[in-house]
């Protein structure tokens, strides 16, 4: 849930979704949109540079999260036509990775949330998934997420999950895989070729090839063996991906074992369910700091 998003305070402009005020921005197809869709509310967000609206129901605290910190928070994601994609149906749950890891819409709206903070944010999809389609979530979407900041720390939570190994293990011993490594947060590894010494980095594009699938071979995303180039960095995969791709460089070719901790956990995904292995095989084409299209 994808990888990214700067980092300079926000400048928020005018307030939207009702009323005839000038805008000072360049209106795109999405403000319209959104401008559509607040019509008949009765909270009124503003809009920033970047064309992210927030809404704050309550600020919470003056002492805000960095982009460094895990939070641990209440949210629900759904489309403008009120489809729900994600959320923690009023848990709160803590992120295993930073708020560097998610959306750019995140990434600029999370830090205007102090502890106790309650809004929304409306993510056009720039910030969000872009041009690809992600599960349920069609491509070029308007993200909307009602968001309840219940804490953040500068170190990860503490792991409380189940040991997957001795599965992953028995699946590796049935399929015959060999070679495979496992790492220290429970991610095992297959290097068939480990490409290029030069190696992506968390803030890099990615162009590749892959296939996801369960451990019961049925098949949940990839490529076709047609060479995608994701529109967000490696920092803003699942947290497997974000661990395994940098042990491949240019023409790197390889497989995932990824627990669920480290990719989806116990939320239900389209074609995923909640707390399945995945299993990637991947092949790295090319990498680039520059995002692609620039």
């Amino acid at each position: 849930m994808k990888k990214s998003l700067l980092f300079l305070p926000l400048a928020l402009l005018v307030a939207c979704g009702g009323g005839e005020e000038e805008k000072d921005y360049v209106e795109t197809e999405y403000d319209i949109k959104i401008s559509e869709y607040l019509e008949d509310k009765s909270w009124k967000p503003e809009r920033t540079e970047s064309g992210l609206y927030i809404y704050k129901e309550n600020a919470g605290t003056d002492e805000k999260p960095g982009l460094e910190d895990y939070l641990t928070l209440k949210y629900t994601g759904y489309l403008l036509d009120g489809t729900v994609f994600d959320g923690t149906d009023g848990q709160a749950v803590s992120f295993p990775f930073p708020i560097s890891g998610l959306i750019e819409g995140w990434q600029e709206g999370i830090p205007q949330f102090g502890k106790g903070g309650v809004g929304k944010l409306i993510i056009p999809p720039d910030l969000g998934y872009g041009e690809r389609e992600a599960g349920i979530i069609p491509a070029n979407s308007i993200l909307v997420f009602d968001i309840e900041i219940i804490d953040w720390s500068s170190t990860p939570p503490q792991p409380e999950y189940p040991d997957y190994s001795p599965e992953i293990e028995q699946y590796i011993s049935d399929q015959g895989i060999e070679g495979m490594n496992k790492t220290e947060s429970g991610l095992f590894i297959k290097i068939e070729n480990e490409g290029g010494e030069e190696k992506p980095g968390l803030d890099d594009f990615l162009t590749l090839n892959y296939e996801g699938y369960l451990l019961d071979g049925s098949s949940f995303d990839g490529t076709g063996g047609e060479p995608t180039t994701f529109n967000f960095p490696v920092s803003n995969l699942i947290a497997g991906w974000q661990e395994g791709i940098p042990y491949f460089g240019k023409g790197g070719k390889g497989k995932l074992i990824i627990p669920p901790y480290l990719g989806y956990g116990g939320q239900d995904r389209p074609g995923i369910p909640a707390n399945s292995i995945l299993v990637f095989d991947m092949e790295i084409i090319d990498f680039s700091d520059v995002p692609p299209g620039q």
